[in-house]
């Protein structure tokens, strides 16, 4: 897990110097340690942008830290699989945005979180605290079509947001790779949360994307396949799997499927078009 996170450390920095990303940041009205609490996220705008975004709930540890730092976007990590789609993404006019957990819920910063857990991911607050950074990017990013996607534990917030926003706010919902199997002692919290979701109160639709052999033991293919609706479960098969079985150069992280991947969300998000097989030419 260190090496996985170390690398997509390096790897973010290497791409950030040319990629046109910029952070924008929503006061949420409270505050934490006599600090205003805000939520943050890194947008990047598609070249020529059709009004739609895809925002990202990163995987573990799932807490990026997204801040400006003398005017230049900061972060702890990003999603290697996320940032090597974005350019497909951007080509059909789809605005990327990577959302991060509020600074009352960074914790302390780690390779493990110790916050940001699925109390504060299964609650209202959350809710509202994406509807507001949502407003502000339609608002000044002219955005009215949104589709949300959480990838790994970051699946967990999709889950509970796509339970607690209505089609006022987000259009769609992906779980990619969902998190639903958890873990023991100091990880017991991260994931529970799924044993109580509710499918059949979600207000907006949904698709599961998922590789049939991911590895990763927190994220089994089975639960995407028996929650799914007909229809609208997206299954890639193939490619490589070069890291550790949760790691980013992994089925779990779609290597060697990404183009493909990308071009399934695009018809998705793009014409509502669930591709059911992703697979290599």
């Amino acid at each position: 897990m260190r090496f996985f996170l170390t690398f997509m450390f390096c790897f973010c920095c290497f791409l950030a110097p040319s990629a046109a990303r910029e952070v924008m940041s929503v006061d949420l009205g409270r505050e934490s340690g006599g600090k205003h609490v805000v939520m943050s996220a890194l947008v990047a705008m598609a070249p020529e942008p059709n009004g739609k975004a895809l925002l990202l709930f990163p995987g573990w540890p799932g807490i990026p830290r997204i801040e400006n730092r003398e005017g230049v976007p900061s972060f702890y990590y990003l999603q290697p699989h996320f940032e090597e789609m974005r350019p497909i993404l951007h080509a059909a006019g789809i605005t990327t945005v990577t959302v991060d957990c509020p600074t009352d819920q960074w914790g302390t910063r780690a390779i493990n979180p110790t916050s940001c857990d699925d109390k504060y991911r299964s609650s209202l607050q959350h809710a509202q605290d994406v509807a507001a950074l949502i407003a502000k990017l339609k608002t000044e990013k002219g955005l009215r079509h949104i589709t949300i996607m959480g990838h790994s534990y970051g699946a967990v917030s999709s889950h509970w947001l796509s339970l607690h926003l209505d089609k006022g706010e987000i259009q769609a919902a992906i779980h990619s790779a969902s998190k639903t199997e958890v873990d023991s002692g100091a990880f017991a919290n991260y994931g529970s949360s799924i044993a109580r979701f509710d499918h059949s109160q979600v207000k907006v639709p949904y698709v599961y994307l998922h590789h049939q052999d991911d590895l990763c033991r927190n994220t089994p293919y089975s639960y995407a396949k028996k929650h799914a609706k007909q229809g609208q479960l997206i299954t890639v098969t193939g490619g490589n799997r070069f890291s550790a079985p949760c790691g980013g150069a992994s089925y779990h992280g779609f290597a060697g499927r990404r183009p493909q991947v990308a071009d399934a969300l695009v018809a998705y998000i793009n014409r509502g078009e669930v591709i059911p097989l992703v697979k290599g030419d």
